[in-house]
């Protein structure tokens, strides 16, 4: 089973998606815990995110382009 979260504070917006989510015969569950990862308040995470945007910058790590991505997906 696959798992697909989306946060939506909008109670009309939730019927939408609730509604669709019928219309579609998709089976799905609502979890009401609403402990959600916030990445941005991740200390160490936002550290390495800092130190890898100031590599790609720099030149000291290259990257690799949107193509070169796009071929080894394709391979």
């Amino acid at each position: 089973m696959t798992t697909l979260t989306v946060n939506i504070d909008d109670q009309g917006a939730e019927r939408k998606v609730r509604a669709l989510l019928d219309k579609l015969g998709l089976n799905y569950s609502i979890n009401t815990d609403n402990s959600t990862y916030s990445w941005w308040e991740d200390e160490l995470l936002v550290k390495e995110l800092d130190k890898r945007s100031k590599d790609l910058k720099s030149g000291k790590d290259k990257g690799v382009s949107f193509a070169e991505v796009k071929q080894r997906l394709l391979k």
